[in-house]
């Protein structure tokens, strides 16, 4: 095989804490991923570069290995990154309760961090709140509060103080409050004024969507003025949006960085939902706040003392480049990723008519074992239904991604089959009666006879292996009151679905998860639960063609 420079391509991912090089290669008309190599960002990219030449070298073609390094220098390069900052935003509003929230949710979703908020209860005089908006160092601007057909005098009380505070300077504000007081809120600055529906038309209803968009074409604006599509969370939303329009599937992507967590949920028509949480990774406050060593101690299998759980937290937040050392620092970490799944989630049915989740980020993709990868992410996202599970162990999604639009089709299609690795697909009821079968699930795979019923009872998990690249017919019986989240509450159903590294999970542990309440009963539940991870996971069998999706 003689390659010429041409016929070799990196694909590059500079996050915060780790930066990963991808070595593409074409033989014949095939490209195909042939290297991958990963190291702290702190290193710099020599390193880097001699690790990834030293790992192909080891099993290419002499003819390619001579002189690897030099010529990595200059190959083409397709790149995304970590955008160099997050968003700074000040907050102003009427209710801390009410309207506080609705803006936070909204901003922090799409990637800006609150570094001032101010609402007119918040208890503070009116001089302390004026000065601390004016001290304030942010990009933009956000006001809002007051119900639809009212003038709230509050709200615009609201944004005359943040006009006060803003004073001459030029940047951006918007206005997300009543619509009635539009023509005076505009009237109280120079201009620079964007106004977008109110997310919180009345008492208990929330449509932050036109402003979640809103803030995230800002934050493009701002943080990255000169190239947006290749700031990793920009890039990684272009790539889940084509995957899932050229698989013609409902695809969740998610990707858990230190710093960043992107949420992306794409289908054939194109992106469906988009989220970015600037402060959603694993150096993440709320995994230091006062309770979170505590919550996630209660998650782990073994017994850790919570001070333990708190400094390998703090440990993770200032070096988030550092590898876990012992098994039980790799339970700490990834019972992070796992909160953090679970709290992006949040309550609403994230995954609800999701056909496959993909899994992002070291601690997810980069899991010494697929079946921890498949665990965080059915235990954190607790996906009710039938999903099929994906890890983007090359990182190779989000460089792909920043390609310009009349290439990033091609480029996935041409590393369609190397760029994800299936796990399997994942059944999960919620419902049922304690101790009772939940559901009964008979697995039809071509060439076996007779297949047995499997019955699961609630509480209960199973595994049963189903290689890559092979497809089954399962039939599912629900028992007890048991439910597959369909707005239908059938008794059954029937699925085809795709194996993988870990197989067809069969999982009645109700969503979220029901846990006892004593801790010796809570460790002794979580650890079994762990051991038929580990126990029945199987190393994927790898397909001539296809990437074992249905």
């Amino acid at each position: 095989m003689s390659i010429e420079p041409t016929d070799l391509v990196l694909l590059s991912d500079t996050g915060s804490a780790w930066t990963k090089l991808i070595l593409v290669a074409r033989h014949g008309r095939r490209w195909r991923i042939i290297g991958a190599a990963a190291q702290p960002t702190a290193w710099g990219e020599e390193p880097l570069i001699a690790a990834l030449a030293a790992g192909v070298a080891r099993h290419a073609d002499p003819r390619l290995a001579h002189g690897l390094a030099e010529r990595l220098r200059s190959v083409p390069r397709i790149e995304s990154h970590t955008p160099r900052r997050p968003g700074r935003l000040a907050l102003a509003a009427v209710s801390r309760e009410l309207s506080a929230p609705v803006l936070r949710r909204a901003a922090e979703s799409a990637g800006w961090v609150i570094v001032e908020e101010a609402t007119a209860d918040d208890g503070r005089p009116l001089a302390d709140r004026l000065a601390a908006l004016a001290r304030a160092e942010v990009d933009a601007w956000l006001i809002g509060g007051g119900f639809e057909g009212t003038l709230s005098p509050q709200a615009l009380e609201i944004a005359a103080l943040a006009a006060a505070a803003r004073g001459a300077s030029a940047q951006p504000v918007i206005w997300a409050g009543s619509s009635e007081l539009d023509a005076e809120v505009r009237a109280l600055f120079a201009g620079g004024i964007s106004v977008v529906p109110n997310p919180a038309p009345q008492d208990g209803v929330e449509r932050p969507a036109p402003l979640r968009a809103q803030l995230e074409t800002l934050l493009q604006r701002v943080v990255e003025p000169r190239g947006s599509q290749h700031a990793a969370p920009v890039s990684y939303r272009r790539a889940i949006t084509e995957l899932a329009r050229s698989a013609d599937l409902r695809v969740l992507g998610i990707d858990i960085g230190a710093g960043y967590a992107t949420w992306i949920v794409g289908d054939a028509e194109g992106e469906v939902d988009a989220r970015v949480f600037a402060k959603g990774g694993l150096c993440a406050d709320a995994l230091t706040e006062n309770g979170a060593a505590a919550r996630i101690a209660r998650d782990l299998a073994a017994s850790i003392d919570e001070l333990a759980v708190a400094d390998a937290l703090q440990n993770i937040r200032a070096r988030p480049a550092t590898v876990p050392q012992t098994e039980d620092e790799l339970a700490i970490v990834q019972a992070a990723a796992q909160h953090q799944l679970a709290r992006i989630a949040g309550d609403e049915p994230a995954t609800a008519d999701v056909d496959l989740v993909i899994g992002s980020g070291r601690t997810i993709a980069g899991a010494p074992r697929l079946a921890d990868a498949a665990r965080m992410l059915v235990d954190g996202l607790r996906p009710v239904g039938v999903t099929q599970l994906a890890v983007d162990v090359s990182g190779g999604l989000g460089p792909l991604g920043s390609l310009d639009d009349a290439e990033i089709s091609e480029g996935i299609a041409l590393l369609r089959d190397d760029l994800v690795v299936p796990l399997g697909t994942a059944i999960v009821c919620r419902g049922g009666r304690t101790g009772q079968v939940a559901m009964r699930v008979t697995i039809s795979v071509d060439g076996e006879d007779d297949p047995q019923p499997i019955e699961v009872r609630s509480g209960q998990l199973s595994i049963v292996p189903l290689a890559r690249g092979r497809v089954a017919e399962v039939a599912i019986e629900l028992v007890g009151g048991a439910s597959l989240g369909t707005a239908r509450r059938g008794r059954r159903a029937r699925a085809r679905v795709s194996g993988g590294a870990v197989g067809i999970i069969l999982d009645a542990r109700d969503a979220p998860l029901r846990l006892p309440r004593r801790g010796d009963d809570r460790r002794a539940v979580l650890g079994a639960w762990r051991d038929t991870w580990l126990r029945e996971a199987r190393p994927p069998a790898q397909p001539e063609h296809g990437d074992g999706f249905s």
